[in-house]
């Protein structure tokens, strides 16, 4: 399946909050039956050492399950975590303070548009999940260069395989859904996602010589970076 880079309506600054919301609370459900969370603690839970806190920051965190969840690992494999989660939509941090409200989370939220701001500081490992399919790859090498200078030990990049087995389980996922955004994205980010070939490709422009990409079940990959 060739890549077709097609707007998507979660992107458009006319969406409204209503419609918005109601697409985060769909990507929920996708995060939680491709269980986005547990693929990126499998190379968390390793980093945890007694006595230390781990600081990880997650990148356009959208309705901020992804890091919830992680809070909620962290918490019953006793390890200490002090997570943040980040978005350059107002309504999305909004959003995901919320939901850590109904969840009791200890999560710090903020604005960050990848573009415009400083990198964030101070962060051992830095997380995203789900977002790199809506750069184009330009975008997607300054993307990586801008985490791997924020991040002190880790980069973990969770996201879509390009495929047609994962563009009929897009379309499969968004009927079931009550969001009309998800319906129209779900199918069109699988388009614009990357194979893993070509993730290795905008990892070795970005500069970043320690990566290792496997591909997750159902139609993802995990990209991980180490500093040393």
């Amino acid at each position: 399946m060739k890549q077709k880079r097609i707007p998507e309506v979660m992107d458009s600054p006319d969406i409204s909050p209503e419609s918005h919301h109601r697409a985060l609370a769909g990507l929920a459900h996708i995060n939680s039956w491709s269980n986005s969370a547990g693929i990126v603690w499998s190379h968390i839970e390793p980093l945890l050492t007694s006595g230390r806190t781990l600081r990880v920051l997650d990148v356009a965190t959208g309705g901020g399950d992804v890091p919830i969840a992680l809070w909620k690992l962290g918490r019953h494999a006793g390890g200490k975590l002090e997570i943040s989660g980040c978005d350059k939509s107002p309504v999305a941090i909004e959003h995901a303070k919320v939901n850590a409200e109904k969840h009791g989370a200890a999560i710090r939220w903020f604005t960050w548009n990848l573009f415009t701001d400083p990198v964030p500081q101070g962060y051992d490992v830095i997380v995203s999940s789900l977002f790199m399919h809506h750069l184009d790859s330009d975008q997607a090498v300054e993307f990586l260069k801008q985490l791997a200078a924020g991040a002190a030990s880790r980069l973990i990049v969770n996201d879509l395989r390009r495929s047609a087995g994962g563009w009929l389980l897009a379309l499969s996922a968004a009927c079931v859904l009550r969001s009309h955004v998800v319906f129209i994205d779900g199918p069109r980010s699988v388009r614009s996602a990357y194979t893993i070939p070509e993730v290795a490709e905008l990892a070795a422009r970005a500069g970043l010589k320690n990566t290792k990409i496997e591909p997750r079940f159902p139609f993802r990959f995990v990209m991980t970076w180490s500093r040393t």
